[in-house]
C-alpha cells in the first residue's frame, strides 16, 4: 500500500499495536481490487472505521465492490432534498484539511 503520511498516522493514532493488522488489511484488500489504492478512499475507509477493526474490513469489502459508496457515505451529508446532498468533506486533502474549503 502506498499511502500520503498522514494515513500512516492516521492508521497508527486510531489503530494503535493493530496498526501492522491494518496495514495487512489494506494489503489484502488492494491485492483483490488495485483502484482502491487511492489515498482518498483509504481516508474515507479510516473515516468510515471509527477506530474499529471489524467496520474497517467491513469498508474495506465494500470499496472493493464499489468505492463509490464509501466516498459518498464520507463526504456528503444528506441535506433532506432527493438528490441533493451536501459535500462537507474532501478526503483528496488530508485529514485535518478535508473540512476547509470543500467544493461539490
Amino acid at each position: 500500500m502506498t499511502h500520503a503520511k498522514d494515513i500512516g498516522d492516521r492508521i497508527k493514532s486510531d489503530f494503535g499495536d493493530k496498526a501492522a493488522d491494518i496495514f495487512t488489511i489494506f494489503d489484502e484488500g488492494i491485492a483483490k481490487a488495485e483502484y482502491i489504492n487511492h489515498d482518498r478512499i483509504i481516508r474515507c475507509i479510516l473515516f468510515l472505521a471509527e477506530k474499529d477493526v471489524d467496520k474497517l474490513k467491513k469498508m474495506v469489502e465494500t470499496a472493493i465492490q464499489d468505492p463509490r459508496d464509501v466516498m459518498y457515505w464520507a463526504e456528503y451529508k444528506e441535506t433532506g432534498r432527493q438528490f441533493h446532498p451536501k459535500r462537507i468533506r474532501d478526503f483528496n486533502k488530508t485529514f485535518d484539511k478535508c473540512e476547509s474549503n470543500v467544493r461539490e
